[in-house]
């Protein structure tokens, strides 16, 4: 097998691993017009209300392109004002501070100017919509966070008509799936709840504001499953493979932004200020990528491989997609789990050994191990079976990422972040389609 960029691979899902396979490319979703006022909310559970992100770091009301209703980003706080739009600025209400969907619209609006000057009138209306702690059952159709959606959907329509400027609901940030781990969810109940859950805002969406775009969902992938080893005893993520095979099936809407590993943590599990402002603008840079440069937007994840036997050792090859190449080993960043975050897992759950790992050109990552990984599944990011605090020293976590950080940077609170393509947790197949150098 050659491992080139000459054929073009998707992942496909066989027995709930990825094994590498051969297919036609496919079009980008449709991309969202954008109007002159665009509603944008920030669903899920505590991460998309800025749980712990104190002191808040968006506090300028100078930005004419982000707004809020009159009652805060968190309309629901403080009385359920949606009666005017105001200049965006995040605050703090108990434990909640800001939010990912500032960074967010900053990010895209900023972005998009400098490529369109005619979006310098383009406005977004940011709102947090979602519930701590909650499982998805409790954020979607027909619950109170959800009824949060609706009626900012029907006030900004109101108040856009009567500007005389046109609205619509591009899209929707994601940021939840922690709960539902804990709960021991299946793959296959995430992947038709989230399913369920963007047709229902879609439909919603069309129905209120007369848009004829469909909406796309920015998400992540959870993070934290081992913060919950106590409720889910288990190194294997399932609700974060789910998100990883929605972000990767040509017909999905769930488009994924980021992992969350390398983001600092306030707790262990919630983000601190500054990373869920990065957070944010990680969503921000790929809402641009999609709805105005028309990318078909996927993360980092394996292509294809190959194994090779060489005396007593076995060679295995993994090409990856990555949407900035060079790939990295970045230990600078995460601290080293074991092996980069890369474990070689045998049908009965034996890890085989690894006796070295490295990058090969600019995107492979070559493997070297002493038993015969033909049959096994290669895994990313699961090398603890324990309790851990999430984050890029303690949870769980690699250090493969692309070089996409070596220009594209956020300044957050007068420190400077790269914005690099991190891997997401994947679990790879090895037997699916060998290839034994032949």
């Amino acid at each position: 097998m050659n491992l080139t960029h000459t054929t073009f691979l998707r992942t496909a899902y066989i027995a709930g691993v990825i094994t590498a396979t051969a297919l036609p490319g496919h079009a980008a979703p449709s991309k969202p017009p954008l109007t002159d006022w665009n509603y944008l909310p920030s669903h899920g559970q505590s991460l998309s209300v800025g749980w712990t992100a104190n002191p808040v770091i968006t506090t300028d009301k100078n930005n004419e392109n982000q707004l809020m209703f009159k009652s805060g980003v968190r309309a629901y706080e403080n009385g359920n004002d949606r009666s005017a739009v105001v200049p965006l600025a995040e605050g703090t209400n108990g434990p909640r501070g800001e939010t990912p969907v500032s960074g967010a619209a900053c990010r895209l609006i900023q972005l998009g100017k400098k490529q369109n000057p005619s979006l310098a009138k383009t406005q977004f209306i940011c709102s947090a919509t979602g519930v701590g702690g909650a499982s998805i059952d409790a954020v979607d159709k027909g619950t109170d966070a959800y009824n949060r959606i609706i009626a900012d959907l029907k006030a900004g329509k109101e108040l856009a008509d009567k500007e005389k400027k046109t609205y619509s609901m591009p899209a929707f940030i994601w940021t939840q799936g922690e709960t539902d781990h804990q709960n021991k969810k299946s793959k296959e109940w995430y992947k038709e709840k989230m399913r369920q859950l963007i047709a229902d805002i879609d439909a919603d969406a069309k129905a209120i504001t007369g848009q004829k775009n469909d909406v796309l969902c920015f998400g992540y992938q959870v993070g934290s499953h081992l913060n919950y080893y106590q409720f889910n005893p288990s190194d294997h993520p399932l609700i974060a493979l789910a998100q990883l095979e929605m972000a990767l099936d040509k017909d999905s809407r769930y488009i994924m932004t980021t992992p969350m590993y390398q983001f600092e943590y306030s707790d262990g599990v919630h983000l601190t200020a500054p990373m869920s402002r990065l957070y944010g603008e990680y969503v921000g840079y790929v809402m641009k990528r999609v709805m105005i440069d028309g990318v078909d937007w996927k993360p980092v994840h394996p292509l294809q491989h190959r194994i090779k036997k060489t005396g007593n050792e076995w060679t295995v090859d993994i090409q990856f997609y990555a949407p900035v190449p060079p790939m990295v080993l970045d230990t600078k960043a995460v601290d080293d789990p074991g092996n980069y975050g890369f474990t070689l897992v045998t049908p009965e759950g034996e890890k085989l050994p690894i006796k070295s790992v490295k990058i090969m050109g600019k995107d492979v990552v070559r493997l070297v191990t002493t038993a015969d990984p033909s049959k096994s599944s290669l895994r990313y990011g699961m090398t603890f079976n324990e309790h851990r605090k999430s984050g890029p020293k303690t949870g769980p976590r690699g250090c493969l990422r692309d070089s996409q950080g070596n220009k594209l940077k956020a300044k957050i609170a007068d420190k400077e972040y790269r914005m690099d393509n991190w891997c997401p947790f994947f679990d790879y197949s090895l037997a699916a389609t060998p290839d034994n150098g032949k």
